[in-house]
């Protein structure tokens, strides 16, 4: 009997412990009370603390070990429990802006959760799949392709380079509807790393001359021809950090595709069928209305008119008789739906101008409707699985209530309550800090990218000795098509950008004219030319009046914001529960591995 007494005894306890353990993340760090008792005492635990460390962006954690670090960033939370409190006090937690912004937050954390179990969950990537990925990564390919905008006509040429045997260039040069059409169908030489996603699949085993069957991508069809593979002459070891940046850029390529995959079997399921009739007399109402609204100019017009113009709604209006005839059919969780006309109006007017078809032509209303066909899709499989009524919603809901909260605190009791400064403070402010306004040196430049630095030195040795234009160059060999469609020219390049970061250290360093050596550069190497440079200058008030004026409004907003939490910290009691703060994570480590993490993944995606 004894012997059962302990040994219950002994369970107990190791119940005890392990419940204990599984609650330290529960554990409060920080107790705020209000001494009036009007708002309920205010919580922050070792969990919340630990899980805003995670997320949070490296630039605010501090980079201090310890209990100080622990301290510093808690004092951050701390302000924004006060503001929290403030909020309460003014009954803005019933503001209506609060259910509206729920709903939306609602389903976006609903869609995530839909994404996070469908999506990235099944692109986690095994060590057979890493190696594979990794096999072929670094692999240079040149292809040749013909484009055609059906499958049908992708099919006929299909046909004709593979049964018929006929020359691959020579029909890419009949029917493709790419610009690669009088050259062939060539491409540029590519790693495989580079290439869509979809194109990456088509060719990753194939071997030099084998032709790929019609693939869509992005509503076009295509048929590749490989001209050549060439593999690595070696590669860094798959290990250490390397590996995790690569682990990191397989899962993604695995997610596209497993997104890609997961639409096409919904829109499958889905099976979407339009009235050929509903769908002409949509197109016909909607160019009736672009040519009401938007009528044809020949006149330039300024970018702000332009933006005008593409935010408008174009809303088609139809007969009482026309709203009723069918335009779509289609099916979610296997129950018929129906769209009419009348229907696609009201889903016209609803939705933001920008996004609303700006003319009548069938690939445009079908993208438009099919978009609202994946929303319901989406909408039944949320609902499906019920993960609007999971405790992570709830405890979502309720974080993400509380930041509204605090924002509409921060508009009533400091931007309403901070005045916009005079024409004089302005002035006065960029007279007192004339140095703190001024542009950085910066350059106009060209460059031209290609795929190997042997490459490289070659079109550079052109160059140097005068074989060639720089411009012929880039248009004939750069495979940068970004910069290639402005003749590989960039201008206003300043010192200290961070995009294009492999342009800093040469653009600033040689002089005007100057050619640089090859330049490892995203996708291959670089050849620079400094057309121009400008040096650092102060700039007039009329070139930064508004920036100016900002500045003066977010110092005064600043000084009101931290007189307020003075004011709110005077009618609280703020309690730090010292033992507990040993489960907080360490910032200075967090912000270590953070660090560690950023630069390991921008290295394997090719940046410097």
């Amino acid at each position: 009997m004894r012997r059962a007494v302990a040994l219950g005894l002994v369970a107990i306890a190791s119940l005890l412990v392990v419940a204990g353990c599984s609650k330290v993340e529960d554990r409060p760090v920080v107790r705020i009370t209000d001494n009036d008792g009007t708002v309920p005492a205010r919580t922050i635990t070792v969990g919340y603390v630990n899980e805003r460390l995670d997320r949070m962006p490296t630039g605010l954690i501090p980079d201090v070990a310890g209990d100080e670090g622990k301290k510093q960033f808690l004092e951050d939370i701390i302000r924004k429990e006060l503001m929290v409190v403030q909020g309460l006090r003014l009954g803005l937690d019933k503001d209506p802006r609060q259910e509206t912004a729920r709903g939306y937050f609602e389903k976006s954390k609903a869609e995530e959760m839909l994404q996070a179990e469908l999506i990235d969950k099944p692109s986690e990537v095994t060590p057979e799949e890493l190696q594979a990925y990794y096999a072929v990564r670094d692999v240079k390919f040149q292809l040749l392709e013909i484009v055609t905008t059906t499958k049908e006509a992708a099919d006929a040429a299909y046909k004709r380079v593979t049964e018929a045997g006929e020359d691959f260039s020579r029909v890419a040069g009949e029917v493709s509807a790419s610009s690669t059409a009088t050259d062939g169908g060539s491409l540029p030489v590519t790693s495989w790393q580079d290439m869509h996603p979809l194109a990456r699949v088509a060719v990753k085993d194939l071997d030099k001359g084998a032709i790929t069957p019609p693939i869509e991508i992005g509503g076009t069809f295509t048929v590749y021809k490989v001209l050549s593979r060439k593999a690595p002459a070696e590669q860094k070891p798959l290990e250490g950090q390397h590996l995790k940046g690569i682990e990191v850029e397989a899962k993604a390529f695995k997610r596209g595709l497993k997104e890609h995959e997961l639409v096409g079997q919904w829109m499958a399921e889905a099976n979407p069928t339009y009235d050929p009739e509903g769908l002409k007399i949509a197109g016909q109402r909607t160019d009736e209305m672009v040519a009401k609204l938007l009528p044809k100019t020949d006149a330039p017009t300024s970018f702000e008119a332009r933006m005008e113009r593409a935010r408008m709604q174009i809303v088609p209006e139809f007969t009482d008789e026309e709203k009723t005839k069918p335009l779509l059919t289609y099916k979610i969780g296997g129950e018929d739906k129906a769209m009419t006309l009348g229907d696609y109006q009201a889903l016209v007017q609803e939705t933001p101008g920008m996004e609303t078809p700006k003319g009548g032509e069938e690939g445009r209303l079908k993208g438009f409707i099919l978009r609202k066909v994946q929303q319901d899709i989406v909408a039944y499989e949320v609902e499906k699985r019920g993960y609007k009524n999971t405790q992570e919603m709830k405890d979502y809901l309720t974080e993400r209530a509380e930041e509204l909260l605090v924002e509409m605190t921060y508009d009533a009791e400091v931007v309403q309550k901070v005045p916009e400064p005079t024409g004089e403070e302005i002035k006065e402010y960029f007279r007192s800090h004339r140095a703190d306004f001024s542009r950085p040196p910066y350059v106009d430049l060209q460059q031209l990218i290609v795929g190997t630095e042997a490459e490289a030195n070659q079109i550079r040795q052109q160059l140097v000795a005068g074989q060639a234009k720089f411009v012929d160059l880039v248009k004939k060999h750069s495979i940068d098509e970004w910069s290639k469609a402005k003749d590989g020219i960039i201008k206003e390049y300043y010192q200290g950008e961070r995009r294009l970061s492999y342009l800093q250290e040469p653009a600033f360093r040689l002089a005007e004219g100057e050619i640089s050596e090859p330049v490892r550069a995203p996708g291959g190497y670089a050849i620079i030319r400094v057309l121009k440079k400008y040096p650092e200058r102060l700039m007039d008030f009329d070139e930064v009046g508004e920036v100016v004026k900002q500045t003066v409004v977010t110092a005064a907003r600043e000084e009101r914001l931290m007189q307020l939490l003075d004011e709110i910290r005077g009618t609280v009691t703020i309690e730090t529960i010292e033992k507990n703060l040993q489960h907080v994570k360490d910032p200075a480590e967090v912000l270590k591995l953070k660090k560690e993490e950023n630069v390991t993944v921008t290295k394997s995606l090719g940046g410097e």
